[in-house]
């Protein structure tokens, strides 16, 4: 595109994101477009033979393509700052640390979808994720609880059927040992190590075989690596002036919500990625359909793991340089608290 064509171009999708109708060369002359109205047709013309522009009726205005919306998200979008009332918002909703976390994912999601108008989405970690403590607590001759102290300061507890009975001088051996090994790691990182040390330290590995395998504890810890997705918002889809003509889409993607695994799929795609994704309709690697958006970031641990994501889900007609910041700082701010010790765990953990 030359100069001109960019001009007319970013006032075509900026007209369109912020009204939702075809923009005619009308509309342009009278956003102050210094050209003839037939001179802007033309230039809408070329925009429309190379795709960047389409007609949704023989005699509406252009509007962007996907492929519009991503040249202007990739070449021509402004990043627009952070109000006050915005950070102020995020903060007070996200700069709370909990022993629980749950709470803290749902007002995540809460703010993400009142400051975007869109759905806000939250996709808490992957259980699979580093282990800073374990703990074994004898309930029966054959029953042990297994508790288990992840690095965010979540709690996963479970309850050990053993195939015979385990004195509390071997669950305290056990505990100890892992506890020096594990730490820092997850389960499956910890297997790969042990899989390593088999050569180096063989006392060690039989002790561990006699605990963990012959009497089925760590086999025993089945943890959802799926994780849990937080959705809030789901009534701004009904909001947008084209809902009613869309209702099918709607559904659709209500339905895709349902299926937390479509979410958490979503993961995947951030893998390789830094800083905030746009998935503009189709490009939604999960998500492929051409009426919706998606703006998410992931959030890491501090061995630059990815644990987790934030962001919002909305049509493709969004304020995009709004909502980025948004969802940037969002995510900034979950990485931080997820990642801070929640202080007084230890106390209240020994208490209970």
């Amino acid at each position: 595109m030359n100069e001109r064509s960019l001009n007319i171009f970013k006032l075509i999708v900026e007209e369109y994101l912020k009204k939702g109708t075809p923009v005619s060369s009308e509309a342009l002359k009278m956003a102050g477009i210094d050209l003839s109205p037939a001179s802007i047709r033309n230039v809408m013309a070329k925009l429309e033979d190379n795709e960047y522009l389409y007609s949704p009726h023989v005699s509406a205005g252009r509007q962007p393509t996907e492929k519009g919306l991503r040249f202007f998200v990739d070449r021509l979008m402004t990043i627009q700052t952070l109000a006050p009332a915005e950070i102020t918002s995020i903060q007070s909703q996200i700069s709370r640390a909990e022993q629980n976390t749950t709470p803290l994912y749902e007002r995540a999601s809460t703010i993400l979808s009142g400051l975007s108008s869109c759905i806000g989405l939250v996709i808490a970690p992957k259980k699979d994720r580093p282990i800073r403590q374990i703990q074994f607590i004898d309930l029966e001759p054959r029953r042990v609880l297994a508790i288990i102290i992840m690095q965010d300061d979540t709690i996963e507890n479970r309850v050990v059927t053993m195939g015979q009975p385990v004195s509390k001088e071997d669950l305290e051996k056990l505990a100890n040992y892992l506890n020096e090994h594990l730490s820092g790691k997850t389960i499956s990182e910890f297997q790969s190590t042990l899989k390593k040390s088999e050569r180096d330290d063989e006392r060690r590995l039989q002790e561990l075989s006699i605990f963990l395998f012959e009497k089925g504890i760590i086999p025993s810890m089945v943890f959802d690596t799926e994780g849990h997705t937080f959705i809030q918002g789901k009534s701004h889809l009904f909001e947008d002036l084209q809902a009613q003509k869309k209702m099918d889409e709607i559904r659709e993607l209500l339905t895709f919500l349902e299926e937390k695994r479509n979410l958490i799929e979503i993961m995947s795609a951030l893998e390789t990625s830094q800083g905030v994704q746009i998935f503009i309709g189709n490009e939604n690697p999960i998500l492929q359909q051409p009426t919706w958006s998606t703006i998410i970031k992931a959030y890491h641990d501090p061995n630059g793991r990815i644990i987790g994501a934030t962001g919002i889900i909305g049509p493709t007609r969004l304020n995009y340089g709004q909502i980025v910041p948004i969802v940037d700082y969002t995510s900034f701010l979950m990485e931080k608290m997820i990642n801070t010790p929640y202080q007084d765990h230890d106390i209240e953990l020994n208490q209970n």
